[in-house]
């Protein structure tokens, strides 16, 4: 076509005469000429679809323009459109781009890709066919190996259904003997070995329902000895310790753990356990080797000698130290016999009595103190009238004794008055408990007692903390202020003198009152950071009598305690953090009166 000059603008017509009589003799579908960007000429086949041409700019024309042959299929419709472009050289260069194409109608293509898939798939198989083949080799063997595993399972089955039965018995009689009474065997039938396996099942049903038996009396008794308050320990015909109970470890300070299965003289060493290993020496031994006496409530000690040859228990008393308090435990003991009279071992029981002794002594000092009360207080008046009397008659009569006579006068009236002073506070002592118990404000009776020593111990910090929503509390409003005094009396006792050892500190007392919802209880804290207590002073404390002050009556935390004690509460004593006592009062609250204390707001109270 560039030989001819058809390329020319000027024979477009001659381009395209020439394509059409070409197009017709080599049988084309259409015949396009591209040349910069433009189409030069077109033939096609009259009865094709239009829009079928390319554009000068497609990206296939470009691909050709470049210098290369390109071929492509695309689809038009449901049909296909094979192409072909080449370019036309001249001196080396594309001119212009040939581009032919076959149209392929919708049957054809068709035809062509059920013959593209037949022939894929047969690519397919014959790439395939060795493994198709090994894969029917391995089923054909499985197939001959379930066959011969199935022949010997079923004379296996055969076999077992004989011996099973019985190695079941065997397995089932191994388990119950180890102590597995849910063990239960499969397959009870009717003949013989049916018979046998219903029998053993029956068998171990009734065993599981005797054990659950006794599980649930031993469960309970444990029970009952784990929640009872008096500690019981119990041995075998040995002497050994089979069981220890959690109060008989608390009173005792020895853990379970390490007495069970070990004998009374083995664990209980020391003098302080020598009446428990005596104890039970006497009761296994046929008869007491040494009276044994019991503590009487209100009497005198009640002598057992004799009673054990007759059954009666044998009894001890301890004295036990735990955490730095004296603790008194009635110990009693008896044996076990079994329906022959044969001995089958001892039980120990144990029973904490400080509080009834604690009791008894409070009783008693109440009856002394208002004994001596009563016959002290009637004549120290006259004696002191008498004494004033002496020196108002006969003073300035005397001369040079005179100074002697005074003096002598006036000690007399000071010891009367120092008397009189004590007398009261035996009073005060035998008439507790006393005074109404109305609702009180614990937090402003508290205040009300600090008033009187923040003014008089300005050389002391008080500091003062109440909880805002504190109950009422059901108390003797005098009798729990008189607490408060006393306490806060020996805290500031306590102060001085670690002031007076420590010249340079300052002393400080912290008061804090609380609510526990959990036991009931409103609580009063006062702690000090004086010179604390020793262990021996803190057991004895709320003794009366006792006091380690040498100008006490012993009297004070005595009454404080059976302050408390009217009230149904608590006290106690620990060591302060980092030095010092700690007061703690504890008070029942009533539940029908369970309301918060009016004006108990964190403002209203402070420090000083």
């Amino acid at each position: 076509m560039s030989s001819e000059g058809l390329l020319a603008p000027a024979r477009r017509a001659d381009l395209k005469r020439f394509l059409e009589e070409h197009r017709a003799e080599y049988q084309l579908d259409v015949v396009e000429v591209f040349a910069r960007g433009q189409t030069l000429g077109r033939a096609k086949r009259s009865d094709l679809p239009g829009g079928i041409g390319l554009e000068p700019w497609s990206k296939f024309v470009r691909r050709a323009a470049g210098g290369q042959e390109a071929t492509t299929v695309d689809s038009v419709g449901e049909a296909d459109m094979i192409r072909a472009a080449t370019p036309l050289m001249s001196d080396g260069h594309p001119v212009a781009i040939v581009v032919v194409d076959s149209y392929v109608p919708k049957s054809l293509v068709k035809r062509r890709e059920e013959i593209d898939r037949a022939f894929g798939e047969y690519l397919r198989l014959k790439i395939q066919r060795r493994p198709i083949q090994t894969a029917y080799t391995i089923t054909l063997a499985l197939v001959t190996l379930v066959v011969i595993f199935s022949a010997t399972w079923v004379g296996f089955y055969v076999a077992r259904r004989i011996t099973v039965p019985i190695e079941r018995l065997a397995a089932g009689t191994r388990a119950v003997a180890q102590g597995d009474l849910d063990h239960r065997i499969e397959g009870e039938g009717k003949d013989e070995i049916g018979t046998l396996v219903t029998a053993f099942n029956r068998m171990t049903a009734d065993l599981k329902t005797g054990r659950t038996e006794l599980e649930s009396r031993r469960r309970y008794l444990e029970t009952v000895l784990a929640n009872i308050a008096a500690g019981v320990i119990s041995t075998d015909a040995e002497g050994h310790i089979t069981t220890m109970n959690r109060a008989a470890e608390s009173l005792l300070g020895v853990p379970a753990a390490a007495c069970v299965g070990r004998g009374i003289d083995a664990v209980f060493t020391g003098d302080a356990y020598a009446d428990v290993r005596e104890l039970a020496a006497d009761l296994r031994a046929e008869a007491p080797r040494a009276p044994a006496y019991a503590i009487a409530v209100g009497g005198p000690l009640r002598s057992l000698e004799g009673e054990h040859g007759r059954g009666l228990p044998l009894e001890r008393q301890l004295k036990l130290g735990r955490n730095g308090q004296e603790v008194a435990i009635l110990l009693s003991g008896t044996r076990l016999l079994d329906e022959s009279g044969a001995p089958r071992g001892l039980v120990l029981f144990l029973e904490d009595v400080s509080h009834l002794l604690r009791v008894q002594r409070m009783e008693a000092w109440r009856e002394v103190a208002r004994r001596i009360a009563h016959e002290i207080k009637n004549p120290l008046t006259p004696i002191q009238l008498s004494a004033q009397r002496l020196r108002r008659r006969y003073g300035a009569e005397l001369g040079e004794d005179g100074a002697v006579f005074e003096e002598c006068t006036r000690t007399i009236v000071q010891q009367v008055e120092e008397l009189k002073a004590l007398v009261n506070e035996f009073a005060t002592f035998a008439r507790m408990p006393s005074g109404p118990h109305t609702p009180q404000d614990l937090n402003r009776l508290v205040e009300e007692a600090l008033v009187l020593f923040r003014e008089g111990h300005r050389d002391l910090d008080f500091d003062f903390t109440p909880e805002a929503e504190i109950p009422v509390l059901e108390c003797d409003r005098e009798g729990v202020k008189r607490a408060v005094i006393n306490i806060l009396d020996n805290a500031i006792a306590a102060c001085a003198a670690r002031l007076r050892a420590a010249p340079g500190e300052r002393g400080r007392v912290e008061l804090r009152t609380s609510y526990d919802g959990a036991l009931n209880v409103v609580r009063l804290e006062i702690a000090d950071n004086g010179s604390g207590m020793s262990a021996v002073v803190k057991a004895r404390l709320f003794e009366p009598y006792f006091s380690s002050k040498p100008d006490g009556t012993g009297l004070g935390l005595a009454i404080v305690s059976a302050i408390v004690a009217d009230h149904h509460g608590f006290i106690r004593v620990r060591d302060n953090v980092p030095r010092g006592s700690r007061f703690v009062m504890e008070f029942p609250v009533r539940r029908p009166t369970l309301q918060l204390a009016v004006g108990a707001t964190p403002g209203a109270y402070g420090r000083a």
